[in-house]
């Protein structure tokens, strides 16, 4: 009898393998060959689930999102308003190991990305979808007086895109310096700032 393969199974085994190449050696020691040996499948075992790097590469980079969308969903029962946009920058900065780990998938992403118009689309997807959440989250708190400021909406937004996407860079090779605690002090005082 034929052995059956959960392929969803083997390409999520393989994005974990992924990260933790990226997590302890960076991107350059992401080959096929090291993947491979990573996963525990001989070399050339990938190719029934990616075509090539990239196509992997995006696989975690996606994963990493969609990790991130899920403690969102998790961390406010209801999201609306400043507590759901205070969320939503919590979720995208690297507060924990988990957090770092995806902040280093995504930085290692970003370098790809320049160079392939596929990546670069699923990046600007991504970040559109968090944008279009901020404006609402804004828009909600400006509308129980919980954000006063006359800093238009899309203004805050950038703002904080520039914060969270510093501080991915920042954790992942400034540790240090770039602390959780730090993190969510500027952000507070951010946030504060808007009120």
């Amino acid at each position: 009898m034929p052995k059956i393969v959960d392929h969803e199974a083997r390409r999520r085994l393989i994005i974990r393998s992924v990260w933790s190449l990226i997590g302890r050696r960076g991107l350059a020691a992401v080959t096929m060959r090291e993947l491979a040996a990573e996963a525990g499948f001989a070399n050339g075992g990938l190719a029934p689930y990616f075509r090539d790097k990239d196509e992997i590469l995006l696989a975690a980079f996606r994963y990493a999102c969609e990790a991130t969308e899920r403690r969102l969903e998790g961390a406010v029962e209801e999201p609306s308003g400043l507590a759901a946009l205070r969320s939503l920058c919590h979720e995208l900065v690297p507060l924990d190991d988990t957090r770092l780990l995806e902040a280093r998938v995504v930085v290692a992403f970003w370098d790809r990305a320049l160079y392939d118009p596929r990546l670069s689309s699923d990046y600007e997807a991504t970040v559109q979808r968090w944008r279009t959440l901020m404006h609402t989250y804004l828009a909600q708190a400006r509308a129980v007086g919980e954000v006063t400021t006359p800093t238009p909406d899309e203004d805050i937004v950038e703002t904080l895109f520039a914060v969270v996407l510093g501080f991915q860079v920042n954790a992942v090779l400034t540790p240090g310096i770039t602390t959780p605690e730090r993190q969510i002090e500027v952000l507070e005082g951010l946030l504060a700032s808007y009120a």
